[in-house]
């Protein structure tokens, strides 16, 4: 029953997708309102019959409906009831069918919020409706998740082992929004280049792409956590080929918003930023190919499959039409002025923007490179983390430089002089800063200099947050009115002080990379019930293991009660879980944070006497990971909402907007 109602869904909404485009474009060519009336109204028909196929893919693994072959590869009678939104998108059919009604849905809000007249609005829904059929086409005849197995077994083989964790309910489903999203800046952008209307679509252009950034950003994060918490190896970025599917349009997004606001602020950078969202897609597509088409193996991909070609093609045809419109319209995008000192906020949004490029560019030649030694060689030859930390280290640390100076710049030019002598007070008490910080934490000395360019960036912002504050016409109001008129220019300028909010996240996330990386230590343990060990300033005492079989997995749990500078923390375990159907592992790591600093432990063997070895790592600094990503996100939050951002609309007269 619910296989063919869900095929029929997908089938139908194909259908009415394949409607909409046709009666938009004839809408379009010959002015008639009532057929993009018409495409509007199929255009949400769409959106409904794709929430309600997922419903029945939903539904049927709540019912343990073997009947549907997808269901039955991907679940099991063991599996908890929790894990039904997981098991929904851990195939690659399952993965498909939830693109497309994320799609659906971003497509839906959208063209909500557009005129049915406006003809800008209009040519980029063409471009997204394109999408969509090719991801529906693909998804019904090619990937479809409502095909009937050939008999019903009484229970199905059950879900990936590493996919029962926290993190996975969220952590695939926002990777697979953010990198099917930049397909609606990408269509806004040729949208505005058809229509030649580059000014007042400018603002949306920039909130859907600091709100696909944005998704794309909490990805990243959350992918980092869920390896750093279950693969047991202690890490959480390893240059792996799925992280690397999202990293690198990430990149590109990052350059495009910061451009974005040269756009808006100096007219520049016109031809640049399409260049910059054309090439943000194509990496988008990419991500797609790889977590989706099986050609690049990886330990965060779970939906390996035969579809390589499918998106190959298209993403093919798809980026040599897109240079093809950029070489054709780029006459047209010619900006009047011109970068007029290398010291100054656009030029170094320029310098920044070629950093973020680079690192993608890097990323993506590494990430592809055993496909090409495969085809010329027919062998496979990996790119290892060596190569990836040699060569893109030295220039994100450059980009943090540049991140820390380039918002506290002029616009157009200024003096070497005038410059330096403003901020040499700022460098000098930002040195002293780091350097006590670090003397605090016993610091590598890259985590010294990172603190610098932190401290550096951060009292450039505080410091133009206290010059709000002792306005002088805000001495004219009592402490309420002072606030009330602080938050008023404040939301004038949400924009900048948003982008500023992101900025200290980012380089608390970096200075976290830092201490990790130069300052963690590790060590292998091979412990005894109750045998004690010290490491660095802590001591453990492995306690014992307790082992419990259920009917799909052995789970192994060891208990360890840890101690620092004498102090008792408690009681701490870690688990493995040995799944037989699938001849996996999965680890759960016993992390315990204190402070700024994790304690981190995991078991790797288990001997029949309950002997056992255990990884114990320290890592310093990591938790500014996870808080700095939350800042981003504030920040990027701050810039697009409506209650925050009023600067737009007052930026074109009043240039209030720094």
């Amino acid at each position: 029953m619910l296989g063919p109602l869900g095929d029929l869904l997908i089938k139908l909404s194909l259908g009415v997708y394949i409607y909409s485009l046709i009666s938009l474009i004839a809408g379009i060519k010959l002015n008639d309102i009532r057929l993009l009336m018409s495409s509007r109204f199929s255009t949400y028909s769409g959106f409904v019959l794709m929430i309600f196929s997922t419903i029945c893919l939903i539904f049927a693994f709540v019912t343990h409906d073997y009947s549907i072959q997808y269901v039955a590869d991907h679940s099991s009678n063991a599996m908890p009831m929790i894990y039904t939104w997981i098991a929904f998108y851990s195939g690659n059919e399952g993965s498909l069918l939830f693109i497309c009604a994320s799609l659906a849905v971003l497509l839906f809000l959208f063209v909500r919020n557009q005129s049915i007249g406006d003809m800008t609005s209009n040519y980029s829904t063409v471009f997204v409706l394109l999408f969509m059929i090719f991801l529906l086409g693909t998804t019904s005849l090619l990937a479809n998740p409502f095909n009937l197995s050939e008999y019903t077994p009484e229970d199905g083989q059950g879900i990936n082992p590493l996919l029962l964790h926290f993190g996975m309910f969220i952590h695939p489903p926002v990777q697979m929004i953010g990198l099917t999203g930049v397909i609606v800046p990408f269509a806004i952008s040729l949208g505005i280049v058809i229509s030649g209307d580059m000014d007042s679509k400018l603002n949306l252009l920039r909130k859907w792409s600091i709100s696909i950034w944005m998704i794309l950003t909490a990805g990243l994060a959350l992918g980092s956590w869920w390896a750093y918490t279950i693969l047991g190896w202690g890490g959480y970025w390893a240059w792996d080929p799925v992280e690397n599917s999202s990293l690198m349009p990430w990149l590109i997004m990052t350059a495009l918003i910061h451009s974005l606001i040269v756009q808006r602020k100096r007219n520049m950078f016109k031809g640049w930023n399409i260049f910059l969202v054309i090439f943000a897609f194509f990496m988008a597509q990419m991500g797609m190919f790889i977590n989706r088409g099986g050609t690049v193996p990886s330990v965060h991909s779970f939906a390996s499959s035969s579809l390589g070609w499918t998106f190959l093609i298209f993403m093919t045809i798809s980026t040599i039409f897109s240079f093809c419109f950029f070489i054709y319209y780029f006459p047209k995008l010619h900006s009047p002025k011109k970068v007029n000192s290398l010291l100054s906020r656009e030029s170094f949004i320029l310098i920044q923007n070629v950093l973020f490029l680079s690192v993608a560019l890097i990323t993506l030649m590494g990430t592809i490179y055993p496909v090409f030694t495969q085809s010329i060689e027919n062998q496979e030859i990996y790119v290892g983390r060596e190569f990836y930390d040699t060569v893109n280290a030295p220039i994100l640390f450059v980009l943090m430089i540049v991140l820390s100076i380039a918002p506290f710049i002029p616009w157009k030019n200024t003096s070497i002089k005038s410059y330096l002598r403003k901020k040499i007070p700022i460098v000098t008490f930002s040195i002293l800063l780091s350097i006590f910080t670090s003397w605090l934490i016993n610091g590598h000395y890259w985590v010294t200099i990172s603190l610098f360019i932190f401290y550096f960036a951060s009292l450039q912002f505080l410091l133009e947050l206290y010059r709000i504050i002792i306005l002088p016409k805000n001495s004219k109001f009592n402490f309420s009115g002072k606030l009330k008129n602080i938050f008023k220019i404040l939301g004038a300028n949400s924009s900048r002080y948003g982008g500023l909010i992101s900025h200290t996240g980012i380089l608390l996330v970096m200075l976290g990379i830092a201490g990790t990386s130069f300052m963690g230590i590790e060590r292998d343990f091979a412990l005894e019930p109750g045998q004690k060990a010290n490491f660095k300033n802590y001591e453990f005492t492995y306690i014992d293991s307790v082992i419990t079989t259920k009917s799909d997995h052995t789970n192994y749990k060891a208990f360890m009660e840890i101690k620092k500078n004498g102090k008792n923390l408690g009681t701490f375990f870690t688990s493995k879980s040995y799944y037989p159907r699938f001849d996996m592992n999965s680890t759960k790591a016993g992390i315990i944070e204190f402070g700024l600093e994790d304690f981190y432990f995991s078991q790797s063997i288990l001997s029949e006497d309950n002997s056992a070895i255990f990884e114990v790592k320290i890592n310093p600094l990591v938790s500014l990971i996870w808080y700095g990503t939350i800042i981003v996100i504030i920040g990027a939050l701050v810039s697009v909402l409506p209650y925050f951002d009023r600067s737009y609309a007052k930026s074109k007269n009043s240039g209030e907007i720094k």
